[in-house]
């Protein structure tokens, strides 16, 4: 089952491209999914996401802003995510969306604030966030734009991250998703 817009250019390959990679990160708890476009990188984390999703739980989270990729897998008319947790405390239980039916796999939407912002690209809670998964066996998918700031920050706390295309990627890379044939094409 496509997690993905298939009307989108290029979305089924990345998701491919992503469940390509999940089937290798089965060590890892937390992964930062880096592109250019970041519906790129949201379809990259879906297909993560659809693999690891059969073994333990996943979340994947939209640290982009409101990634249409995303967006349109949350059915709840809640519009708080984690802009609302890092700024107010909200319960990233509370604002986790389920999708699909195997239970496991989650959408973190972006919330009622920007998300792409230094402070919670910095901030602390992450490493606090990161050991949770650890501690039960889960697997945090941050997905980010290429020019988000602080980029290097989040990365840090995470395992590694995963390029989509030809974005440059500070930090640890632990893979990178060939982009689709559209960046290849000619006018």
């Amino acid at each position: 089952m496509r997690l993905v817009d298939e009307s989108r250019p290029d979305a089924a390959a990345l998701e491919d491209e992503g469940r390509r990679i999940g089937a290798g990160v089965d060590s890892l708890n937390a992964i930062v999914v880096v592109a250019n476009a970041p519906d790129d990188a949201a379809a990259v984390a879906l297909g993560i996401g659809a693999v690891q999703s059969h073994n333990r739980r996943v979340v994947i989270a939209d640290l982009a802003g409101d990634t249409a990729t995303l967006t349109r897998l949350v059915t709840s008319d809640d519009p708080h995510g984690l802009s609302d947790s890092f700024r107010y405390g909200v319960s990233l239980n509370r604002v986790a969306q389920p999708v699909g039916a195997s239970g496991n796999l989650f959408v973190l939407p972006s919330g009622t604030e920007p998300v792409a912002d230094e402070e919670i690209y910095r901030s602390d809670r992450w490493r606090r966030l990161v050991a949770g998964f650890r501690e039960v066996g889960a697997l945090l998918v941050l997905v980010a734009p290429g020019n988000a700031p602080a980029l290097d920050a989040l990365i840090a706390f995470a395992d590694g991250a995963v390029g989509v295309g030809r974005v440059a990627v500070p930090g640890a890379v632990i893979d990178t998703a060939r982009a689709a044939r559209r960046s290849a094409r000619v006018g």
